[in-house]
This record gives structure tokens, sequence and C-alpha cells, in this order.
């Protein structure tokens, strides 16, 4: 069996193997030795979307290299907050991560009001103090890695340039929106997009690491400590990556609790949970109310993101991998009236 296998070039004794079950992109089991001392093996998927994953050295490295680095980061703001134990293979033949076991799920349905919402301000506090951390990773975006530089960011260009193109890509989005789509033509918003692009060119002053994916599957507790499991670090605006945050949390997950990719969690069920969590996340996200403004003002851009990207779909036509993420067509059509209800909500708090 491929656990076997992966357990035996990685030296590790065990006395127990369960099943965790399956992501998107791994295979995970929960190994136990004669010391008790759990730890999680994941292996990637040969079938991922209905697709054969084809292998690639370069993405694996990135991958497992940027969440050992999130991993060190996050432990050293909260100590216990990641994985202590991140070890990593990588081969056509065999590739695995062996990581320390981090504890159990969150059950979004199980919580109240005030526990979600204060578990929301432990992730966004963390947020922020990761932000604070001299990573040392040269370049920005994500991850990438070659035999020359390592680990690195995917560009090397100049950031203030780079954040004067996507403000530019920002209206040009709008545009594009607003005249194929009416429902979103509105002038305020116009106005308030501009102005937010204004401001990010005199809030952002250099790239910090942060992490975005803020899935539920991926914030475990252990003996009453919050924990993070497989992140995608990134090296860029924080305010952004925290604005992702919110848009899932308060949108996404509940407009997407249908299709096949989320229909196991039941968003629908637990909205509440849902929206205490990014209230409390704000909470603990912005140290000063300066800042609330500013990261409700990425929220917007990221609904604008969220609802472009719908519209593209659209109009190229749906693959089977978007069709598990996204749902039918009609779904996507649908979700706009819910993206243009959320920027209107929005633009009060910007």
């Amino acid at each position: 069996m491929t656990y076997e296998k992966a357990l035996k070039h990685a030296h590790y004794e065990y006395s127990k193997v369960e099943n965790l079950g399956e992501g998107a992109w791994h295979r995970a089991w929960k190994v136990t030795n004669d010391r008790n001392d759990p730890v999680v093996l994941r292996v990637p998927k040969k079938i991922a979307y209905q697709k054969e994953v084809v292998y690639d050295e370069s993405a694996l490295k990135a991958e497992y290299g940027g969440t050992e680095i999130y991993y060190r980061c996050v432990n050293a703001v909260v100590a216990g907050a990641a994985p202590e134990m991140f070890i990593n293979y990588v081969s056509e033949e065999l590739t695995y991560t062996l990581e320390s076991f981090a504890g159990n799920h969150v059950d979004l349905h199980q919580l109240n009001k005030d526990d979600a919402h204060n578990l929301g301000e432990v992730i966004g506090q963390l947020y922020r103090k990761v932000e604070q951390v001299d990573h040392g990773i040269e370049g920005f975006g994500f991850f990438a890695w070659n035999e020359e530089q390592g680990i690195h960011g995917q560009f090397s260009s100049d950031f203030n340039g780079f954040i004067e193109e996507e403000c530019q890509e920002v209206m040009d989005d709008y545009h594009e929106l607003s005249t194929k789509k009416p429902l979103f033509e509105n002038p305020q918003l116009k106005e308030t997009l501009l102005r937010i692009c204004e401001t990010r060119l005199k809030e952002i002053t250099h790239p910090v690491l942060t992490n975005q994916d803020a899935s539920p599957e991926n914030w475990l507790i252990d003996k009453g400590q919050l924990r993070i499991i497989d992140p995608l670090p990134i090296v860029y605006f924080g305010e952004v990556m925290a604005a992702n945050f919110l848009n899932l949390y308060e949108t996404l997950f509940v407009e997407l609790a249908h299709t096949d990719r989320y229909g196991k969690h039941r968003f629908h069920e637990c909205q509440e949970a849902l929206q205490s969590i990014a209230d409390g996340f704000v909470v603990g996200y912005c140290e000063e109310k300066s800042q609330i403004a500013l990261l409700r003002g990425e929220q917007l851009l990221q609904v604008l993101d969220s609802a472009i990207g719908h519209l593209r779909m659209l109009e190229a036509g749906m693959t089977e991998e978007q069709i598990i993420r996204y749902g039918s067509q009609e779904d996507v059509e649908k979700r706009l009236f819910a993206f243009d209800k959320k920027m209107n909500e929005l633009l009060h708090l910007v």
C-alpha cells in the first residue's frame, strides 16, 4: 500500500494506521507509534477533480517548502499553533509529507455565536502576527522553486509597480463586468473602487507572509489550542488575504454550499457561525479602527474578483473541475446577484 512505502522510506516505525480520508489533492493517514506520538502522512492523489495529476517537481517542492516556512513562522509567533515537525520528500516514484498530528477539526455546526467569534478573533490575531515576521523570502507572490534559487516568490519585479498594475486591472475588470452585466453598473461603486485603489498605493509598503487557504478544514483544535494545517502561503499584501478570508466566510462558503466540492460541509446550515467567525476575525486582525475600512475595501475587491471570475466561466463554458467547484451554469449565473448585493453592502463600510 502507498502509506507503507512512504513510511518505510521515512524510517518511521508504526503500530497503527488510520485513514483520515481525502482532500482535493492528497490522501491522509494518522500514524501512531509505540510511544503514542501520532503523525499525519499525506500522499498526493493520482486523480484530482477527475483529471490525472501530472508530476511536477518544482511545483511540489514549492508547495511543501512554502508550508515548512509558514509553519516555522506561525510557531515563532504562537508556539504550537502549527505542526512542529514537517518532513517532505519529492520524487516521481514517491512523494509524501509527514507532520505532527495537530488535533481534531473544528465542528462549525457545534459552535455557538460567542465561541465562533472568539475563534475568528484568534485566527485574525494569528494572521496579523505572522505578517510581522521577517520571513527572509526573496521576491513576492506564491512560492516557486528551482535548483538555482531554491524557495522564492514567483515575482521579482518592483512591488509598487506590481500593485499599480493590479489597480489598473481592478478598474478594467469593473468596466468589463458592468458593461456585460448592467446589474453592476453603479457610479458610487466605480468611485469607491477608484478610492480603494488610491488607498492601496499609499498604504502598501512591502510584501508580507500570509495565507490564502482559509478553509475550516484547515483549522484544528488540540487541547484547547487553535492550530493551522495545510496552508497556501504567499508573500503579498496582508490585507488582501485577510479580505479573502472575509469573502469566504461571509459570502462564498454559503454560496458554494450545494456544490460537489463543499456539499459535505453543509455551510448553509451554519451561516451564523461563519458570520461570527468573520466578525471576530476583523476584531483580531485590525489593531486600529482605521484598518477596518482598508480591510473592507479589499474585501470589496475580492467580491469583484469573484464576480468577474464567474462571468468569464460563463463566457468560456464551464469545465468539469469548475462544475465540481462552483456548481452548474445556472448556479454561477444566480450567484452574480449575490455578489452585487454584497458589494452594495460593503460600500457603506469602506
